[in-house]
């Protein structure tokens, strides 16, 4: 496993780090921090601050109690500014990412949607990443299940952690990922 601190220099101003970087929670209160080129400004995005370029690397996010979240990885060069769905995990060619929301699965990458068949809410996603096979893989992280797997090839900048808690989603998703 890789050990990875999140940056809270890249972190949506309604995101709250820990005080240890290793998790994250949606907050309603727009926090007055300064406008860094690296803050995502419209998404609930936060990155981690190691990036990888080589290896294999695995990572479990702990997501119990939520109802809304997504998490995967991306380049550094992921747009962070204005509300372009290119700055949402998955929804350009800089990231990949699994989403829960409203009961539902989905893998996305380029902006292409996976539904994914899984009813029960899982509490542990593991992520592991290949890059000398260029493979993303998530899965169930207690049973190792796979989940989906983004074969890429190759990856062609250094991968960081991303993660997305979710909005209150009507004060039902207020746990943090960690």
């Amino acid at each position: 496993s890789s050990e990875v601190n999140l940056d809270p220099q890249t972190a949506h101003p309604k995101l709250i780090i820990s005080p240890k970087s290793n998790s994250v929670s949606y907050t309603d209160t727009w926090q007055t921090l300064p406008d860094l080129p690296g803050r995502f400004d419209a998404t609930l995005n936060v990155i981690s601050l190691q990036g990888f370029t080589f290896g294999r690397h695995y990572w479990e996010i702990d997501v119990t109690g939520k109802t809304y979240w997504e998490l995967g990885v991306t380049y550094p060069s992921i747009p962070r500014k204005g509300p372009s769905e290119d700055c949402w995990l998955g929804r350009g060619a800089e990231s990949w990412c699994m989403e829960f929301f409203d009961g539902d699965y989905t893998a996305w990458h380029g902006g292409v949607p996976h539904q994914l068949p899984f009813s029960k809410r899982f509490c542990r996603i593991g992520v592991l990443c290949s890059f000398p096979a260029g493979l993303l893989t998530f899965l169930e992280a207690d049973n190792m299940m796979p989940l989906f797997c983004f074969c890429a090839g190759t990856f062609s900048q250094c991968l960081h952690l991303a993660l997305c808690p979710g909005h209150d989603h009507n004060g039902t998703n207020s746990s943090p990922i960690v």
